[in-house]
C-alpha cells in the first residue's frame, strides 16, 4: 500500500500590483509588489483552480496517476517533496534570489539581486522547516541535532551555504531558523550594473582600468548594499587569461577564467586543527603565482594580510563591512587589523555601495567612487539626485598614485588616459551590441564579457576601432 505523500500548493493569496513580475522555468509565477512583497505561486494555479488542483495531487502522491504523464507542473509539485525541499524549491529556482532566511512560524525573507530585501508569502511551520533542514543535512553529509545546533554546511545540488538554528538549549527550543546563500547561474556582469544605474559608463571605465593595472579594489557597504553583486561585476572586467584565486565563506564569487582557483573556508567542524579560515587561504594564496587574490570579505586579520599580499604585486578585490570609507580607513589602520602603513598606501580605490529608494523603481543601489591618495581621500564620482544622474568631481587620472601605477607598468601616464578613454568607447558600443544580441544585460553570459571586451580594446587601441 502507497503512503500518501503530504503534499502542498503555493497560492498567490491577495496582493496589489506588481512592479514586475516573471516566470521561473514555468512551474512558478512571481510578483513584486510595491510594498516590498515577494509573491510566488504555482504557475499551474493560472489555469487550475485550488480544489481541482489538490485533488489531483493526492492522487499522484499515492501512485494511482502514471508518471511521466501528468502536467509537468503538477510532476514538479510532487517532486518537490519527495526529493526536494518542498515549498523552498521555487526560491532555490529564482536565480535572481540570492538569500534565503526562514525562522519556523514567521513569513521567509529572501533578498532579490534588483530589489533588495523582500518579504514572501511562504509561512513554513517548525515540522516543515525540520524536514528540509534535515534533507539537506544528509544530502551534504553533516549532521544536525541538539547536540550540533548550529551547523553550517555547503548543499552540493544548489552550491549553496545552509546555515542553521537547530532547536536546541541555545535557543531554549523555540524555533528554528535556516539561511541559504546562493550561487548565481549567470552572475551580472559590469554592464549590468550601468544598465540599473548602479555605475556609470565612465565609472566603469575607471574601474576597468584600475583592475586591469591591478590596483587593488575595495568594495565598501553595510549588509545588503549590493557589495558581492559588485565584486563579480568588477570579475567581469579581469584579463581573460588571469590566474585567479576566490576565498569566500559561501560560494558566490564567478571568476570568468580558466585559470580559477576556488577557496572556501571551513570552519564549522569539530575539531580546531582542521578548521580552515580566510587568514591561512590567503597565505596559500600567495605562494601561488596568481594574478589576482579575490577575498569576498575581509574582517579582521585578514584585512592585514590581504592588503599586505597587494605589495607582492597580485592585484586584488574585497569587501569591507563599513558605513563610510573613512571609518573603513580608521578601523583598517586601529587595532585588532592594524594595515602597515606601507600597505595602507596602496589601497587607493573604494567603491562605496549605498541604497537608494525612488517611486519608479523601488529599491536600488548606487555606487560612488573615492580615492585614496597620499593621505587623503578624494571623492571622485558621485551620484547627484537632484538631476538623477553621476557626476565626476575630480580628474581621478590626475592623482599621485596613476603615476606610480603607470610607472610600476613601464607606462606613462598619458598611456593610461588614452587607455582610459578607449575603454569608454568600448564599453558603450559592446554593451549596446551586446543588449541586441540577447535582449537584456542580465542575459549577458558572463563568461564571455572579458574576452570580447579585451578583444575591442586591443582593435581599438592599435587604432583598428572597437
Amino acid at each position: 500500500m502507497a503512503v500518501e505523500v503530504k503534499l502542498g500548493v503555493l497560492k498567490p493569496g491577495a496582493f496589489g500590483g506588481c512592479v514586475k513580475s516573471y516566470s521561473i522555468k514555468g512551474f512558478y509565477k512571481v510578483c513584486i509588489t510595491g510594498d516590498g512583497r515577494y509573491i510566488i505561486y504555482d504557475a499551474i494555479l493560472d489555469e487550475v483552480d485550488v480544489e481541482r488542483l489538490q485533488r489531483v495531487l493526492s492522487r499522484a502522491s499515492r501512485g494511482e496517476l502514471p508518471h511521466g504523464k501528468l502536467d509537468p507542473r503538477i510532476e514538479h509539485i510532487v517532486d518537490r517533496y519527495v526529493n526536494g525541499y518542498g515549498l523552498l524549491e521555487g526560491l532555490l529556482l529564482d536565480d535572481d534570489v540570492v538569500d534565503i532566511f526562514a525562522i519556523s512560524g514567521i513569513p521567509i525573507s529572501i533578498v532579490h539581486k534588483e530589489y533588495g530585501r523582500l518579504e514572501t508569502n511562504i509561512t513554513l511551520g517548525e515540522e516543515d522547516l525540520i524536514e528540509i533542514i534535515l534533507r539537506a543535512s544528509n544530502i551534504s553529509g553533516k549532521g544536525v541535532s541538539e547536540r550540533r545546533p548550529i551547523p553550517s554546511f555547503m548543499e552540493p545540488r544548489y552550491n549553496s551555504r545552509f546555515s542553521v538554528v537547530y532547536r536546541s538549549d541555545i535557543n531554549a527550543r523555540n524555533y528554528v531558523a535556516l539561511d541559504i546563500r546562493r550561487q548565481p547561474s549567470n552572475p551580472w556582469s559590469i554592464f549590468r550594473l550601468v544598465d540599473l544605474d548602479t555605475i556609470s559608463l565612465d565609472m566603469a571605465a575607471f574601474l576597468w582600468l584600475m583592475v586591469k593595472y591591478k590596483v587593488p579594489v575595495m568594495i565598501v557597504g553595510e549588509l545588503f548594499t549590493g557589495k558581492t553583486t559588485t565584486i563579480n561585476a568588477l570579475l567581469s572586467l579581469i584579463p581573460p587569461d588571469s590566474r585567479v584565486f576566490t576565498i569566500e565563506d559561501a560560494p558566490e564569487l564567478v571568476a570568468p577564467t580558466r585559470y580559477w582557483i576556488r577557496t572556501i573556508t571551513r570552519e564549522d567542524v569539530e575539531n580546531p586543527q582542521d578548521r580552515v579560515g580566510v587568514f591561512q587561504l590567503i597565505k596559500i594564496a600567495v605562494r601561488m603565482s596568481v594574478d589576482y587574490i579575490i577575498v569576498g570579505e575581509v574582517r579582521g586579520e585578514d584585512a592585514r594580510e590581504w592588503a599586505q599580499a597587494i605589495l607582492l604585486g597580485h592585484g586584488g578585490l574585497t569587501s569591507f563591512h563599513s558605513a563610510t570609507v573613512e571609518a573603513a580607513l580608521l578601523r583598517l589602520k586601529s587595532p585588532p587589523i592594524e594595515v602597515p602603513d606601507q600597505a595602507l598606501r596602496y589601497l587607493n580605490v573604494f567603491v562605496k555601495m549605498e541604497p537608494l529608494t525612488t517611486e519608479e523603481r523601488g529599491l536600488r543601489r548606487i555606487a560612488k567612487i573615492y580615492l585614496h591618495d597620499e593621505g587623503r581621500i578624494h571623492l571622485a564620482y558621485t551620484y547627484e539626485p537632484s538631476k538623477g544622474e553621476f557626476g565626476r568631481v575630480i580628474n581621478p587620472l590626475g592623482l599621485s598614485f596613476i603615476d606610480r601605477v603607470a610607472k610600476g607598468h613601464g607606462l606613462k601616464t598619458e598611456d593610461l588616459k588614452v587607455e582610459y578613454e578607449a575603454m569608454r568607447v568600448v564599453l558603450a558600443e559592446t554593451m549596446e551590441e551586446l543588449v541586441e544580441k540577447h535582449g537584456d544585460t542580465s542575459r549577458i553570459p558572463f563568461r564571455e564579457v572579458p574576452k570580447t571586451i579585451y578583444s575591442r580594446l586591443s582593435k581599438a587601441l592599435k587604432g583598428g576601432g572597437s
